[in-house]
Formats: C-alpha cells, sequence, structure tokens
C-alpha cells in the first residue's frame, strides 16, 4: 500500500490530534544525531507542553513525532520557552499524518546476555566512515591511483579513477552508489547492435548527456565503467575507461579485475578502521534489525540513508555478513541508542543460517 500524507492546519483540531496520538505514546524528536526519546505533558490555550531531556540547546523550531500500527505523527512546532526540568513549550503549527500498510513483525531477542537468542554485530562500517578514511589519507589513496592507471592506460585512451570522498554528486558516482552494476558502452554510435536499448538510452541521457568533458572529446566512441566495492556490497568509486574505438566484454573483464585489485590494495593498506566491538542487536525481522548501545562514540558509524556492512553472530556461533541500509537512529531512556537497519543483502551462507534463526523465533 502506497503511503498516503495528509497535512493538517486546522487548530481547532489540535488537541484532538496531540491526545489521540501523543499521549501517554513514545514520541520522538528529531535531531542532527538522530531521534531523541521525549515526553508530551499536556496541550492547552493552543500550546504544547515536553519533557525533553539531554539536549543543551533547543531549536527555535523543532519536529517531533509518534507511530502506531498504521500511522506515523509528525508536528512541526515553534519554541516558546524554557521551564525548568528540561521542560518546554511549544506552538504547534501543522501536523502531518502518513498513512501506511505495517510491513513484517519484528521480535524482540533477549539483550540481557544470558539466553539463548543474544545475537550481536561486528565489523561494523558504514559508506560514510569509507569516504573520510579516503579523505584522511589521500597519500595512500593517489598511489593506488597511480597502479592502476598506469595498467590501464596501456589499453585504453582515458582512465579516470574517482572515490566517494571526491564527491557524491558525480554522475557515475550517484548510478553506482544505487544500482552497483558495471556496463559497457561498446560503441555509441551504434545504438541499434546493444542487448539493452533502455540502457543504453539512460547512458546517453544522463550520464554521457551530462559529462561536458567527454562530449567535447568526440574521439572517444565508448566506454566501460566499473564499481569498487567494499567487500563486494558498498560501493565507493569507480573506474571509468574509455576508448576511440569500440570495445567488447574482454574490456569490461579487464576493467573489472582492476576494480579488485583497488580493492585488494586498500585492504593491504588497512584503509579503512573496524572496530573490534560488539554491538548488541534488540530486535530482528526477515528484512530489518534494531542495535542498541550506550556509548556516543558508536554512532559515528551510522547515518541515516547510509549503507552499512557487518557481521550478524548468531547463535551456536553462526554467522551472516550483511549490507543494510540505515532507516532510523533514536536516542531512548537512559541515553541508550537504538538504530534501524533495513536489510538489502546477506551472503548465501550466512541467508540459510538467518532464515533458520527467523524460524526458530517463529518468525517467517
Amino acid at each position: 500500500m502506497a503511503e498516503l500524507i495528509k497535512t493538517i492546519t486546522d487548530k481547532s483540531l489540535f488537541e484532538k490530534i496531540f491526545y489521540k496520538f501523543f499521549f501517554k505514546n513514545n514520541v520522538f524528536l528529531k535531531t542532527k544525531n538522530g531521534d531523541l526519546k521525549i515526553e508530551f505533558f499536556g496541550y492547552t490555550d493552543g500550546m504544547a507542553a515536553l519533557k525533553i531531556p539531554f539536549l543543551k540547546n533547543m531549536y527555535e523550531s523543532c519536529i517531533i513525532f509518534t507511530r502506531n500500527e498504521s500511522y506515523t505523527i509528525y508536528a512541526n512546532l515553534k519554541l516558546v520557552e524554557k521551564q525548568e526540568d528540561d521542560s518546554y513549550i511549544f506552538v504547534p503549527l501543522k501536523f502531518q499524518i502518513i498513512s501506511a500498510m505495517r510491513r513484517e513483525d519484528r521480535k524482540i531477542v533477549d539483550i540481557g546476555g544470558q539466553g539463548k537468542n543474544i545475537i550481536y554485530i561486528t565489523n561494523v562500517i558504514s559508506d560514510f566512515i569509507i569516504q573520510n578514511s579516503l579523505a584522511m589519507d589521500s597519500k595512500k589513496v593517489d598511489h593506488v591511483k597511480e597502479i592502476v592507471r598506469f595498467d590501464l592506460e596501456k589499453q585504453f585512451k582515458q582512465v579516470r579513477i574517482f572515490f566517494c570522498n571526491e564527491g557524491m554528486t558525480d554522475i557515475r558516482m550517484k548510478y553506482f552508489y544505487e544500482k552497483k552494476t558495471p556496463y559497457l558502452i561498446g560503441d555509441i554510435n551504434r545504438g541499434e547492435t546493444v542487448k539493452d536499448l533502455n540502457f543504453f538510452n539512460y547512458y546517453i541521457n544522463n550520464i554521457y548527456g551530462k559529462d561536458y568533458q567527454l562530449i567535447n572529446r568526440k574521439n572517444l566512441v565508448s566506454e566501460v565503467s566499473v564499481p569498487v566495492l567494499y567487500k563486494a556490497r558498498i560501493p565507493y568509486g569507480y573506474i571509468q575507461c574509455n576508448g576511440a574505438a569500440p570495445l567488447s566484454e574482454s574490456a569490461l573483464l579487464i576493467v573489472k579485475r582492476m576494480a579488485i585489485v583497488v580493492e585488494e590494495l586498500f585492504n593491504k593498506y588497512k584503509l579503512f578502521p573496524v572496530p573490534d566491538e560488539r554491538l548488541l542487536v534488540s530486535d530482528i525481522s526477515k528484512k530489518g534489525v534494531g542495535i542498541v548501545f550506550r556509548e556516543r562514540r558508536f554512532i559515528r558509524y551510522f547515518k541515516e540513508n547510509s549503507y552499512v556492512y557487518f557481521d550478524l553472530n548468531l547463535p551456536d556461533n553462526k554467522r551472516t555478513a550483511c549490507l543494510a541500509v540505515i532507516r532510523n537512529i533514536g536516542i531512548m531512556e537512559n541515553k541508550i541508542i537504538k538504530v534501524g537497519c533495513e536489510i538489502r543483502e546477506l551472503d548465501a551462507p550466512g541467508e540459510v543460517n538467518y532464515d533458520e534463526y527467523l524460524n526458530s523465533l517463529g518468525l517467517t
């Protein structure tokens, strides 16, 4: 079912909405560090009272929200005053009610450390940690580029090696971040001969057509581009090679091998830091996991809507490698931080382990 959004600005309805959805429910304030759990006290004379812990400086305007099985309800608020004991007074400006079917059930798992169902993640790394690492160690990055370029320039007229720290607005980087699929354009002047005409048209209009440097080099008629992937999962760069003559599938294989060489060299140089600590999993489903921790230093590994890769450690010493997308970050009671992840990919052997574990919990 598609999401339906209803915006409400009629002030006569505000009190009803607050007490129907926010009163005695879990309420969160959106902050730059994640969603902070707060408490709704009440609504009177056109103003709402909230308790907001842990926040040193309150925003002049903010958004709070709550959820139930059918809706997510957002309230846009304007600050009036701060009172004692972390209490604040706001004037509500509008509400947005978003309805969507609940996708699946989640199972709360044991995080007390004693039960058989305790699970945790290790070896976590995210795309923006990779991006920062590339930016912080430019000498090693440039050295890897030189090695790869030296080999490829023997075979291609133009070679470009690009990494995400150079800009996520790059047209090819944006494509590979979403698709992760290598492509070969054998000859831009012979679209009628390609196997996938839809992609060829996409390339001409959205990649080639926006690459003004390439357009101006009329002698370049072909291209092969391949993403560079962390653990074959997280895209963080690409290799682009162009030819003055048509290219065949053999060119695609050559560039694929060099993308693997890039990953091997970065592993050799230990460019990307991976923490040793275990982070507990609080809840689990077929398509998602919730991760909890108390130490704020771990929050730097997570950012909403970014890729994250980790090993999910299951009972009986079973493990699965997981690629996920961070969907929400919440700061709960006692300053516990909870991260909600949507699972995108599991390694093949680990997927069997994961399905068996879900079945043991009664989740199918």
